[in-house]
């Protein structure tokens, strides 16, 4: 149960001082939260963490702004990231078995980290020298999220936008919390009074897969337009069907596949949060990675059954009383909850010249359970099984002052 914003300012200023605040909900779904005046760059107590992991197990969202990016380092943002489960490294920052991570390499092959430099997101700090770089990092943790690329010739274009998913859904043990940090966020807006008009081509089925009705592409398509994240509450859009019908997906399982001919593994589409006892929707999506990871199949269903099923839930969940676009601002930090959120990224211009246009941000994700306290005591099995490399997070940014 989602508590009022009144009990919520009374315990967030007991724990962070008469200075926070808060503001919410963010959403016409009651999804999403604010809470100011909170400097994430000491060491948190652990009821302050306490705090934080009761706000995100009721909102689903959280954003916390105002971090100095000065003085607010990666190194700061990792440390805060363990509270909320395991850093995972990302694919786009190591090899496997000598090829990229994403390739189609040996998937217990040895992992080798690749260092920022040679990285092909380095060149951020190449395209506006003296102008932006990129926050010091070598962490494998860190994805960097732009669209500044060094060679600016070819002429400006704008995506589609992404599909709408929930991170990593598609392994044993998914991606719990995700979160940004932001550096830059375009400021441009053209004549129609935003920052982009939409995709070049917006009848295009890109990124999805034939078959779908023209209502579900319809509102999978309807992005925002300044850079935002788009999400999806799927607490609020399960809570608002009959109670009926959500008993019966509360008893349905879903068999998950890395990929093509995998045997897969089940897993339940309605989750339960152990710390507010809200259920939600997890990736109620038939084909959430089209052409990357192969569709989803319900127990006891056919795959085209499956289809029929996930799209008529996934339209429901997209519908507009549901949904949230979140702007960033330099300086936040926003975190979602991957099992009672879907989300999206924009349709984003390329080929930029300027400042204005720059779209920066770092992300981190995090499996597993959180804790109150530092460091975590993973056991390196567990790490073994779920964690690319089993990382940890070094004592260097643990201790980072």
């Amino acid at each position: 149960m989602r508590k009022d914003i009144h009990q919520i300012l009374d315990e967030l200023q007991t724990v962070f001082g008469a200075g926070a605040g808060c503001e919410g909900p963010l959403s016409v779904s009651g999804a999403g939260i604010r809470l100011t005046g909170v400097d994430l760059r000491p060491k948190l107590l652990p009821e302050q963490v306490a705090f934080l992991l009761d706000a995100l197990s009721m909102f689903g969202i959280v954003t916390i702004p105002g971090q100095d990016l000065e003085t607010f380092s990666l190194a700061h943002f990792e440390r805060f990231a363990n509270h909320w489960g395991a850093p995972v490294p990302h694919p786009n920052n190591f090899m496997r078995g000598g090829k990229p991570a994403q390739s189609d390499g040996a998937s217990d092959g040895e992992i080798e980290w690749i260092p920022f430099e040679k990285r092909r997101v380095s060149s951020v700090n190449r395209a506006f020298p003296g102008q932006l770089a990129c926050l010091a990092h070598e962490s494998p943790t860190v994805l960097v999220v732009s669209n500044i690329k060094e060679d600016t010739s070819g002429p400006v274009t704008v995506g589609q936008g992404g599909s709408w998913h929930t991170d990593i859904e598609y392994e044993p043990l998914p991606i719990y919390v995700s979160m940004f940090l932001v550096h830059k966020s375009p400021v441009a807006r053209g004549s129609n009074g935003s920052w982009v008009e939409g995709p070049d081509d917006p009848d295009t089925l890109k990124p999805y897969l034939e078959g779908s009705e023209d209502e579900l592409i319809r509102r999978r398509k309807r992005l925002p337009l300044n850079g935002e994240t788009a999400f999806a509450d799927t607490a609020a859009a399960l809570a608002a069907l009959p109670e009926s019908e959500q008993a019966e997906l509360g008893r349905v399982q879903i068999r998950r596949r890395l990929n093509e001919g995998d045997e897969g593994w089940l897993a339940p589409l309605v989750r339960t949060n152990p710390r507010s006892g809200i259920k939600s929707l997890h990736s109620p999506i038939w084909a959430s990675r089209p052409r990357v990871r192969p569709p989803v199949e319900l127990d006891g269903m056919t795959m085209d059954e499956s289809r029929v099923f996930l799209d008529r839930l996934e339209s429901h969940v997209l519908k507009p009383e549901f949904r949230y676009d979140h702007l960033h601002a330099p300086g936040d930090v926003t975190l979602w909850d991957n099992y009672m959120t879907l989300h999206n990224s924009p349709p984003i211009k390329s080929n930029i010249d300027s400042l204005d246009d720059a779209r920066l941000l770092y992300r981190l994700s995090c499996k597993g359970e959180p804790v109150q306290t530092l460091p975590r005591k993973d056991l390196a099995d567990w790490l073994d099984a779920h964690i690319s490399g089993g990382y940890t997070t070094p004592d260097e940014i643990l201790d980072v002052s």
